[in-house]
C-alpha cells in the first residue's frame, strides 16, 4: 500500500469519528432536552396541584354523570352565589387565593332558579364560568368522629361527670329536655373545660357523646386558622351547619379554642384580623344556638383561660378540669390496670401517694404502659408476666426524669401573654 492509499485510509477513519462524535452530541442534547421538557411539565403539574380548592365532577343518582357538567381537564374553584339573577348575570364569590365576586351568565343546562343565592357552584379557574352546580352534601372536613369511650374509662373526674351530665347529658336526654321546656327554663348551650394538658377533657367529652348517643364533631382550634380572609369563618359556619343537619343530637367540640378566640387588640398584625373574622363567626353562631330549636351543643377546651376574650367567656359556662388528687390517682390507676395481671402485693393506693402532685390522667397512663414494659423485659416466657411495685417505681422515676411523656418547661406554656396571638 501506498503512501497515498495510507492517507486516505486515515482520513476516512477520521471522517467516522468525527460523525460518530457529532451522533452522541445530537443524542446527549435530545436528552437534555427531554429531560427539561419532563421538568417543564412536573413544574406545571405541581403548579396545579397547589390550585386552592377543587371538586371532583358530579355525578347525578345512581352514579350517572350529571349531563349539565363541562367535562374540564383543569381543576375547579369552589364559589358561592350572592345574588339573584338580575336579567342580565348573576354574582359569584370565590375563594381562596383568586377570592374576589364575578359576574357570570347563567351556564347551559341551568335556569335562574338553580342558582339562588347561597348555592355552591364549581369554577373555572381561568374564565370564571359556572361548570357545576355542587350539591349541598356533608363536608369530609366536618365528619362525625365515631367513639367506644365511656364514662367508666375515665378516673377520678366523677364531679365534673356529674356536671356534665347535669347540663349538657339534660338536653341531649329528649325526655329530660322536653321537661325543662316545659319549666320554661334554658339550658347552656356552650360550655368551656378548662385544665391541664392530659387532665382528661377530649376524652370526657368522647364519652358523653357516647353515652347520649349524640354525633361528635370535633376539631383543633388552629385549624380553623386560615391564611386567606374570611376562609376561617367559612370553616366555622360549616362545622355547624353539618351538626345541624344532623338526624341526631350534635356535640360540636373545639379543643385549644384559644388559637381563635385570644382577647382581640388594637394591633392587627400578622393575620390578627382574619382570627378576628373566624371568632366573630363563631360568636355568631352560639347566639344562633341560644335562639333556635336544633339540639346542638358546644363544648371547648383550652388550658389558658387567661388569654381569652371575654366576649366568649361570657356566652359559656365554664367548668374546670383539674389536676388529680391522691384518691383521683388511685381511681385512674385502677382504669388503667384493670386488665393487667398485677403482683398480689402490689398496693395502688400506696403507689398513688409516690406520684408527683402535678401528675396529669396522660401522666398516669404514661406510666402504666412502661411499667407493662419493665415486667415484660423480666420474663422469657411473656404469658407467665405480672407487674409489680418495681416497674411502676421505675417507670415513676422515667417520667420525674424526663426520659418518656413528661411535659417538658419549653411546652408548658407558661407566662404566655396576649400580645402572643399575632407572633
Amino acid at each position: 500500500m501506498g503512501f497515498l492509499d495510507k492517507f486516505r485510509d486515515y482520513l476516512s477513519r477520521l471522517l467516522e469519528e468525527v460523525e460518530q462524535m457529532t451522533e452522541e452530541q445530537k443524542q446527549d442534547t435530545s436528552e437534555a432536552e427531554k429531560k427539561g421538557e419532563d421538568k417543564k411539565n412536573s413544574k406545571k403539574k405541581q403548579q396545579r396541584v397547589q390550585f386552592p380548592q377543587y371538586f371532583q365532577q358530579q355525578r347525578g343518582k345512581a352514579g350517572k354523570k350529571n349531563p349539565n357538567s363541562t367535562n374540564l381537564k383543569t381543576p375547579v374553584m369552589r364559589g358561592v352565589v350572592v345574588s339573584e339573577f338580575d336579567g342580565d348575570r348573576i354574582w359569584v364569590e370565590a375563594s381562596g387565593n383568586m377570592k374576589g365576586r364575578y359576574g357570570v351568565e347563567v351556564p347551559q343546562g341551568y335556569s335562574p332558579e338553580d342558582l339562588q343565592p347561597g348555592t355552591e357552584v364549581a369554577l373555572d379557574p381561568n374564565s370564571f364560568k359556572v361548570t357545576d352546580v355542587v350539591s349541598k352534601g356533608q363536608d369530609a372536613e366536618f365528619q362525625a368522629i365515631e367513639t367506644d369511650v365511656t364514662f367508666q374509662d375515665i378516673g377520678g373526674l366523677d364531679h365534673v361527670i356529674k356536671s356534665l351530665s347535669s347540663n349538657v347529658g339534660a338536653q341531649l336526654n329528649s325526655d329530660k329536655l322536653n321537661r325543662i321546656q316545659e319549666w320554661g327554663m334554658d339550658m347552656d348551650k356552650s360550655i368551656l373545660l378548662i385544665g391541664k394538658p392530659g387532665t382528661g377533657k377530649t376524652h370526657m367529652v368522647k364519652a358523653l357523646s357516647n353515652e347520649y348517643d349524640a354525633e361528635m364533631f370535633m376539631i383543633n382550634g388552629p385549624q380553623l386558622v386560615e391564611k386567606f380572609i374570611g376562609e376561617g369563618a367559612k370553616k366555622v359556619k360549616r362545622l355547624y351547619e353539618q351538626a345541624r343537619a344532623s338526624d341526631k343530637p350534635s356535640i360540636v367540640f373545639i379543643d385549644e379554642i384559644d388559637a381563635i378566640a385570644k382577647k382581640r387588640l388594637d394591633d392587627r398584625r400578622h393575620g390578627g384580623e382574619e382570627v378576628e373574622r373566624t371568632m366573630s363567626q363563631l360568636l355568631s353562631e352560639l347566639d344562633g344556638l341560644d335562639s333556635e330549636e336544633g339540639n346542638v351543643i358546644s363544648i371547648f377546651a383550652t388550658n389558658t383561660p387567661d388569654i381569652m376574650d371575654p366576649a366568649l367567656l361570657n356566652r359559656t359556662s365554664a367548668i374546670e378540669v383539674p389536676v388529680p388528687n391522691d384518691e383521683a390517682k388511685e381511681e385512674i390507676l385502677k382504669v388503667h390496670t384493670r386488665k393487667m395481671d398485677l403482683e398480689e402485693e402490689l398496693d395502688l393506693e400506696l403507689l398513688a401517694e409516690e406520684l408527683d402532685d402535678e401528675f396529669t390522667g396522660r401522666d398516669i397512663q404514661q406510666i402504666v404502659k412502661q411499667a407493662a414494659v419493665n415486667a415484660l423485659d423480666r420474663y422469657e416466657d411473656y404469658s407467665e408476666a405480672k407487674v409489680n411495685m418495681e416497674d411502676f417505681l421505675e417507670a415513676v422515676q422515667d417520667l420525674k426524669e424526663g426520659n418518656m411523656g413528661v411535659e417538658k418547661d419549653f411546652l408548658s406554656g407558661e407566662n404566655k401573654h396576649p400580645n402572643e396571638m399575632f407572633a
